[in-house]
Parts: structure tokens; C-alpha cells; sequence
């Protein structure tokens, strides 16, 4: 975070001799120190408001396109329904090509396919959620704009003769389209609008080498502003078209400013802009607050600021996403009250050119951008970080103990939960609402609990060592018989009077014959292909992976396919599941450190131990696997991607099927294998050469892997994924204002302690 401005204190010229009795002297005879001191706490209190510092962001990032050189000159909006949409540059073809996600996937299409076609997009949405683009067409000297209508796109030439550059398009409040641009050949500002179906061109500004870098915005009486870079003389320039006539001025003209100038409009109609200082390499802001301009310098950390996009949220904050030069990294910028804060969104190597910037309803950035060091266009989302917390109801009783679990998070936008109940038993849903679990403890014990949330596609985990305790229950002794008195001796039989009849005598108990039909059946041991494994060391709960057992059918029913999101840190991302009764079906895969005692290796390269675990099903009849391996992996064992298969320990043996690559993305081969259900597996690499456990010299993380999109075929990048330092159950929160105030506190003892120095040296 870094804090910009300078902070000036102004001392009074007139000293106070001894003689002289102040205002302040006399009002504190009469009064006292005590309204000083209220109001001081009351500016303390509007301090702390003003500086109270931004949470970071969780960030997520993306490949939108990997296809040749592209992701030149993005331009992002958003859709009604969140919707992203991105413009930009195919450099190798140098074709303008168009990006959408629906459904979780990327989809792209080629608009103009003329040479040369593409440079200083600019895009925006109609009311129908149609794209229109403003684009260069360098090859014939012209300003294009392309519109979709339905599935089919219509360009159109806007002007021609040497014009187009640093192209900015908006849309007025009757969806006409205004365009901000340069005339190369004249080295002027130029402005076109459409109106039904003519496009008029104008000239802004007849200055010589004006409108690089120009941004418009269009204000709700439909006229326009225009930032730009005046590079005859190195300046900021602002112009306001208002009653038919533009009114052209200076911003800034220290050293040589201006560059990669961004406008935007907050709710009243003033203008905010982001621009770059050329001359001190950094990123600066400015607004206009009645007819005066304030400049402020929002980071000066390094070579930062180009490529800026700025937008304002519905509480007047700008918001600036850039180019941080010197660490190649893409950068955010928000500033609340009188801060800047600024965070790094991603820290892959020469990311964050033709950055573009929006807001969606909620108020979080998202950003397209280029990726230099792949030469991708990419996409980065931030969202409010999480706070975990959970509860439980009965944590402490005797087994079997029923614990209802409540995840008490907050902030975020969480996809997935994943519970571990320290006992070996483990549960993860991506429904809400089933979030909140129920588990029996069947053992006495201590158990730790852990819960990972998935914020989108940040993964946060809280553990909570000594949460739950079980107790064994009492033992209930139960009471013997009495023995039969040995000193009473037996009563003489009475005899039946005459006409009585005699009781009837018990009949003799004779053993019933055992019949040879039914013979006593022999309980038989497990058998030898499942055996008890050992403790693995590493695993945080103590469990001991194994073999699952076979499922125990529990309904009939239709057959039925499902795909599940697998839980747990293993290299499987998901797995389609056929059977009965598998509606509700959770699968987690574990990643298992060592084979189990008695399980032999299976005699290759192994990039990978898992056991996979379902659980809420009936019967499974059928498994299709997915999973990865890091492409540098198979590649150090000298390897082929079809030398990756998924083998299954069945029977005290491994099966290896083969394994059918899908894909490759991000560095990672997409692999499906189909197995008959679920068990113990080990991803190998069959290369002949090397035998041995992969991981066991050189770990490779489990976070690295790839986020499956909707599809079920292509992969994403999953980055960023954190798991922050836990805090203790019960730990105190103390807000960001809490420190301010001890500041505070400090100055002011400092300060009376000061003044009571100096009367005793005038003394």
C-alpha cells in the first residue's frame, strides 16, 4: 500500500510572551482542557475515517486467447448480466478479433480480417448487449467502426485520409455512438458522431502534434469530454464540447505528462482522469473540483502508469488498473476518503499492457490485459477476500457425538466447501445449501477441524486444532444373580388331595438336532487385496488412506450420469460418475505421500498417489477421470504425452488403462482415463527409464493445476490460490482505526508533555 500526498504542518508566527494571556490561556481557566481534548477525539475520529485503509483483493486470472501474438489494445465492458466482452489486436495475422465468456467458456471470432486491421480498439455495448468497436486500419488510413447485428458483423469506414489512431468510443444517452481519435496526417484531435444513420467529423483541437492518447466520455446532456496528450509541448489536455462550441484547456504541463490518458465521469458530471508522467515515471490522477484542477500522484514506486484505465464506483472512488514497468506486473489502484491503495492483481512475468478496466454491479474490478512474457490476452477478476469462520453445536460429549457444523464466513463469493473432521471422514458440496454439515464421532478423542472455502477460485482454509471432544461413554456394570441359598433345605412334596388333578409334569428339554441343511457359516477375513494400510506421515488429520471399498447399495433406481467437482489436493479436477442413487454424490481426492504396507509399487514413474472417496451415492457402475500433469514434468523424463496413464490397484494388482489426452493449456496436459469405480490410483509415466516415486524428489505443488470450465474439455489457469495464515478460534479483532487512535493517543501525550517542557525552561 502506498500512501500519496505530502502531509504539511503550519506553524503560527506570533509567540505568546509571558505577559500575555492567550484566548486559548483564558478559555482553559474558565473551562478546563476537557472540550480541547473532546475535540480533538472528534478530528482523530475524522482522521481515522479518511486513512482507514482498503482491504486487498483476492485476484483470479485467466487466458482468454493463447492463439499466435495477440491481446494487443484491449478494450473490456460488461453486459447487463455481467457478461465480459473484450476487443483487441491479433498481432501475427494483424486481424481485430472480438472475445466473449458465456457459460464459463471463452469464446472468440476474427471481425475484420483486412491486413493491417485492429490497432486502438475501443469497445462498448448497446442496450441489446451488441458490441460496437472503434478500430485503426492502418493499412488504408481509416477510422472503422464494426457493429454486430444478430450473428453477423457490419464495418464501416467513419473517416479516411491518414486517421484513426488512439481511437475512444462512447455511447450517448439516445445509443449514439461518439468517437474520439487522431488525424495522423494533420496531427490534430478529431471527433465523430453518428446520428441515424451519417456519421460528422469535427476537428477539437487545431493545436500542432495534439491527441495521442485520447478517452472519451459522454455526459447525460450527450456532450462530450476528451482527455489527450498535447506532444508539442509535453502537456495534459482537457476538452469540453458544451452549446455546439469546445472549449479546449491545459491540465498539466510539469515536465512531460499525459500519457495514456483515461476519462471518466462520476454521477455529478466532473471529470476524472489517469494519465502518466513521462519524465518521473508515474502514475497520476486529477479531477475537477469547481474550475480549479487537483493532481495527485497515486504511485511513484518504480516505472508505473502506463497503459491506464480508470473508472469511477457508484461511491465516487476512482479505480485504476496499470502497468507496473519495473516489475512487469499488472497493477490496481482504489482510492477511499483521501487514500490511494494500491495492490498487484497479477504477478505472472511482463503482464498488465492494454490494460482496460470496468466495474460490475457489486463494485469489483475486472480487467483484460495483455500477457507479453506469453503473448496471450488474458482476463483478471478481484473479489472481496474472505473471512473464515465456523461454529458447531455439541462439541464436547460422549461417542457416538452428533456435531452440526455452521460455516459462519463472510465476505467473498464462495463456490465450494470442504470440510475435514479430523477423524478421516470428509465432506465438500459446492450447493449453499449444504454447506453446514452433520458428523457422528463414533471414537473418543480430540479431533482438529479444518474448513476450506473456495472464494471463486481462491481457496482459504481455517484450522481449529482441539475443536471437537469426544468422550467414551460409562460403563454400566451389569448386576449378577444371586445364587441360590444352599441351607434351605428342599420343601417335602405336598400331597394331591383326592379329585385334584396333578400338574403337569415339565416335559424333558431335549438339544434340537442341527440341521445339515443350514450348516454354521465361518466368518471368513478381508480379503488380501484391501489391506489395513499404515499411517502415512503428512496427513494433517491423521487418517490412513487405503483402498475404498466397494459401494454398499443402497437403492435401486434409474441409471444415471453425473458430473462432480472434486474436492481435496490432488491432480484430478473432476470425474462423471454413473450409477443409481448419485443425485447428491461427493467425491474428494486425496493425495497420498507413500504407498500403504503391502501395496506394491506399481513399476513406473509415478507423478502422483490418490485415493478417491465418495460419499452420498447408492451404487457407482462406471467412472470417466479427469485429470493433469505439468507439462515440464513429462518432459524432464524425456517422455511422450501418451506415456501418461492412470493406473487403479484392483485385486493386488495395478491396472493400467490407457489414458486419452484431452487438451493441453497453461503448461498442463488434460488427460480422461474411464475406471469401474473408485479406489487407490497413480498417475505414471511409463517412459522405461526411470522408476520411482516423482514426488518424492521433487514436490510439485498441488495448487499449480487447472481450473476445469463447464465444458468438461478446456482447462483455465488457476492462480493466486492462497491459504492464508489461520486465526485462532476466539482471537480479538481490532480494526485498522484501533492503531490510528493509539497513534494518537501517543502524539498527545508527546505534545502536552512538549509543552509542559518549554513553560519550564521559560521559567
Amino acid at each position: 500500500m502506498s500512501i500519496s500526498g505530502k502531509i504539511v504542518s503550519h506553524s503560527s508566527k506570533n509567540q505568546v510572551s509571558d505577559q500575555t494571556v492567550s484566548p486559548h490561556q483564558k478559555f482553559y481557566g474558565v473551562f478546563g482542557r476537557t472540550p480541547v481534548i473532546i475535540l480533538c477525539m472528534m478530528k482523530a475520529l475524522v482522521f481515522s475515517l479518511l486513512f482507514s485503509p482498503v482491504t486487498a483483493l483476492d485476484w483470479t486470472t485467466e487466458t482468454v486467447d493463447s492463439t499466435d501474438d495477440t491481446g494487443w489494445y484491449t478494450s473490456l465492458a460488461l453486459d447487463n448480466s455481467g457478461t465480459p466482452h473484450i476487443s483487441y489486436l491479433d498481432w501475427t495475422n494483424h486481424h481485430l478479433k472480438y472475445a466473449i465468456k458465456t457459460d464459463g467458456m471463452w469464446k472468440s471470432e476474427t471481425i475484420d480480417t483486412t491486413n493491417a486491421a485492429g490497432e486502438f480498439s475501443s469497445l462498448k455495448l448497446d442496450a441489446s448487449s451488441q458490441p460496437l468497436i472503434s478500430y485503426y486500419d492502418s493499412n488504408r488510413g481509416n477510422l472503422t467502426c464494426a457493429m454486430k447485428n444478430g450473428d453477423a458483423w457490419n464495418t464501416v469506414i467513419v473517416d479516411s485520409g491518414g486517421v484513426g489512431r488512439y481511437t475512444s468510443l462512447a455511447l450517448d444517452m439516445s445509443a449514439n455512438p461518439q468517437i474520439s481519435y487522431q488525424d495522423l496526417s494533420l496531427m490534430k484531435l478529431k471527433y465523430a458522431v453518428k446520428t441515424g444513420d451519417t456519421w460528422t467529423n469535427e476537428t477539437v483541437d487545431n493545436s500542432e502534434n495534439v491527441g495521442a492518447y485520447s478517452s472519451l466520455a459522454v455526459d447525460r446532456n450527450n456532450n462530450p469530454h476528451i482527455s489527450y496528450y498535447d506532444g508539442g509541448n509535453g502537456d495534459l489536455k482537457y476538452a469540453q464540447k458544451s452549446g455546439g462550441q469546445w472549449i479546449n484547456q491545459t491540465i498539466d504541463s510539469t515536465g512531460n505528462t499525459g500519457y495514456y490518458t483515461s476519462i471518466a465521469l462520476d454521477g455529478t458530471g466532473n471529470p476524472h482522469i489517469s494519465y502518466y508522467d513521462g519524465i518521473n515515471r508515474d502514475l497520476k490522477y486529477t479531477t475537477k473540483m469547481g474550475s480549479s484542477w487537483i493532481k495527485e500522484n497515486v504511485d511513484t514506486t518504480g516505472s508505473v502508469g502506463k497503459y491506464t484505465s480508470l473508472a469511477i464506483d457508484s461511491s465516487g472512488n476512482p479505480r485504476i488498473s496499470y502497468f507496473d514497468e519495473t516489475q512487469g506486473h499488472l497493477k490496481y489502484a482504489i482510492k477511499t476518503g483521501i487514500v490511494w491503495t494500491n495492490e498487484t492483481a497479477d504477478t505472472a512475468v511482463n503482464v498488465g499492457g492494454y490494460t482496460s478496466l470496468a466495474l460490475d454491479d457489486t463494485g469489483n474490478p475486472r480487467i483484460s490485459y495483455r500477457d507479453s512474457g506469453n503473448q496471450d490476452l488474458k482476463y483478471a477478476v478481484g473479489i472481496p477476500p474472505l473471512v473464515l469462520d465456523f461454529t458447531a453445536l455439541s462439541r464436547n460429549g460422549t461417542a457416538p457425538l452428533t456435531v452440526q457444523f455452521s460455516d459462519n464466513s463472510t465476505g467473498g463469493q464462495p463456490s465450494l466447501w470442504n470440510w475435514s473432521f479430523g477423524d478421516g471422514a470428509w465432506f465438500n458440496t459446492s450447493l449453499t445449501g449444504s454447506k453446514n454439515p452433520d458428523h457422528i464421532y463414533e471414537t473418543p478423542g480430540t479431533y482438529t477441524v479444518n474448513l476450506t472455502v473456495q472464494n471463486l477460485s481462491v481457496a482459504s482454509t481455517l484450522n481449529r486444532p482441539g475443536f471437537v471432544i469426544v468422550l467414551a461413554p460409562s460403563v454400566t456394570t451389569v448386576p449378577t444373580s444371586s445364587p441360590a441359598p444352599t441351607s434351605s433345605p428342599s420343601p417335602s412334596p405336598t400331597t394331591t388331595p383326592p379329585g385334584t388333578p396333578t400338574s403337569t409334569p415339565s416335559p424333558t428339554l431335549t438339544a434340537s438336532p442341527v440341521p445339515t441343511s443350514s450348516p454354521t457359516p465361518t466368518f471368513t477375513s478381508s480379503p488380501t487385496s484391501t489391506p489395513s494400510p499404515a499411517e502415512i506421515p503428512g496427513n494433517s488429520d491423521g487418517s490412513q488412506p487405503g483402498v475404498s471399498p466397494l459401494p454398499v447399495p443402497q437403492e435401486a433406481g434409474p441409471l444415471g450420469c453425473q458430473t462432480v467437482n472434486v474436492g481435496g489436493d490432488s491432480a484430478i479436477s473432476r470425474v462423471i460418475v454413473t450409477g443409481r442413487g448419485i443425485s447428491d454424490i461427493i467425491v474428494t481426492a486425496r493425495k497420498i505421500v507413500s504407498l500403504p504396507r503391502g501395496i506394491a509399487h506399481p513399476g513406473r514413474t509415478v507423478y502422483q498417489y490418490i485415493e478417491i472417496i465418495p460419499a452420498h451415492y447408492g451404487i457407482i457402475s462406471g467412472t470417466m477421470i479427469e485429470f493433469n500433469v505439468p507439462q515440464e514434468i513429462i518432459e524432464e523424463h524425456s517422455a511422450a504425452h501418451e506415456d501418461v496413464t492412470l493406473c487403479r490397484f484392483n485385486s493386488s494388482t495395478w491396472v493400467c488403462p490407457t489414458a486419452r489426452m484431452t487438451g493441453c493449456k497453461n503448461g498442463h496436459f488434460v488427460y480422461r482415463a474411464e475406471s469401474p469405480g473408485f479406489s487407490l490410483f497413480a498417475i505414471s509415466i511409463r517412459n522405461g527409464t526411470d522408476t520411482g516415486i516423482l514426488e518424492g524428489r521433487r514436490t510439485v505443488p498441488a495448487t499449480t493445476g487447472v481450473l476445469l470450465t463447464d465444458d468438461f474439455e478446456t482447462p483455465v489457469a488457476l492462480v493466486n490460490v492462497k491459504t492464508p495464515v489461520p486465526r485462532m478460534p476466539d482471537s480479538p479483532d481490532f480494526p485498522p482505526s484501533f492503531l490510528i487512535w493509539i497513534l494518537i493517543g501517543i502524539g498527545l501525550i508527546g505534545t502536552i508533555f512538549y509543552r509542559v517542557l518549554k513553560r519550564w525552561q521559560r521559567i
